[in-house]
């Protein structure tokens, strides 16, 4: 648990300001807050990896121009 100071206090104070400018309200600083966590939460996306391709430069470029993984 954090102790509450004075140099704390003006540290989250100056913290607090400067959130106030993109989030003037308290209901504008909630949504924000929502939205990221349900952003956190959405599923991952795919990863597509190519490894050891070996000169198989026609079969990487079908790869690359058929946009996989999108």
């Amino acid at each position: 648990m954090r102790t509450i100071t004075p140099e704390s206090i003006v540290s989250d104070l100056r913290y607090l300001q400067l959130l106030s400018r993109s989030f003037p309200t308290i209901a504008d600083a909630s949504t924000e807050i929502i939205n990221l966590e349900a952003i956190l939460n959405l599923p991952k996306g795919t990863e597509h990896f190519l490894t050891d391709i070996h000169g198989e430069y026609e079969a990487f470029q079908h790869v690359l121009k058929n946009a996989s993984g999108r």
